[in-house]
């Protein structure tokens, strides 16, 4: 087991890097263009690959070993992408709550296994939660969460929980401060508040959760789909998001999702905006 390149202990050295949403191994050519990209310019890699309900479910310790193999010798920080697909934190069937469980558990063991600091979950809100039903799905992601932050603090995770349909930043704010935790953090997921959210001023939300904000997640749409675009075809106003990041001395791990055309200009203008925000100075 190769112990989290990313926790607590790097923290400040690691806020100031940029993370690269690597293409899944079974796609070979794809990882490695992304990890010979990231290798030459000192970037992180966020793992997409393991929430996959065929992998998670078939054979993927074969798997696991080729990730391994690839990974050999990098030292630039990595992350992990949890399951999502048909889990449920608040829900009244006992057996789909065992499942997420099981599935978080199995991402928790690749994690440990290929040295990854930071864990990238998701929230499971749906619009049935409102009033009162709003207030106990809140509780039921503090239940849900806190002991996997007790195990994050063993292990030297961090888990960072993005926005992902939530209408605005009022419905996790109370999660974040009933659970507040260096090992709990915000992953703001950029282009879901402008295609999902209600509310999708990015500036009112990094007012509300800057202070949980460890993360963050940049890719662009116009508004309509979540279409991970780079971030200069899309209606995102990335100088105003680097802007709030500065007046709050917010520095997350900034991780692209982009994978097709587009990457390369938007990694150099996210270098370039990193290396001119301040909170991001050492």
């Amino acid at each position: 087991m190769i112990m989290p390149q990313n926790g607590l202990i790097e923290e400040k050295q690691l806020a100031t890097k940029l993370y690269l949403s690597a293409e899944r191994v079974s796609r070979q050519d794809e990882f490695e263009h992304h990890l010979q990209i990231a290798r030459d310019r000192s970037l992180g890699i966020e793992i997409q690959e393991f929430y996959l309900p065929e992998l998670m479910w078939g054979n993927w310790k074969p798997r696991l070993e080729q990730y391994k193999q690839l990974l050999d010798g990098f030292d630039n920080g990595l992350s992990i992408h949890n399951a999502f697909y048909c889990t449920d934190h608040a829900g009244l069937d006992p057996e789909i709550f065992r499942l997420t469980r099981m599935r978080y558990d199995y991402i928790f063991k690749i994690a440990q296994e290929l040295g990854c600091g930071t864990i990238v979950s998701h929230f499971m809100w749906l619009p049935r939660y409102k009033g009162s039903h709003l207030m106990r799905w809140q509780e039921a992601e503090v239940r849900f969460w806190d002991p996997y932050i007790n195990k994050a603090e063993k292990l030297g995770f961090v888990l960072a929980l993005e926005n992902t349909f939530e209408p605005g930043p009022e419905t996790l704010v109370p999660i974040f401060d009933r659970l507040k935790s260096a090992h709990f953090k915000w992953n703001l997921d950029v282009g879901h508040v402008n295609a999902f959210a209600q509310n999708n001023s990015l500036a009112e939300w990094i007012d509300a959760l800057h202070p949980h904000l460890g993360y963050m997640h940049v890719h662009n749409n116009h508004g309509e789909e979540d279409s991970h675009n780079p971030v200069m075809d899309g209606t995102i106003d990335f100088e105003q998001l680097f802007e709030r990041l500065e007046k709050w001395q917010a520095a997350p791990i900034v991780s692209t999702e982009i994978y097709g055309p587009g990457l390369i200009e938007s990694i150099d203008y996210l270098e370039k905006k990193i290396a001119a925000t301040r909170c991001y100075g050492d």
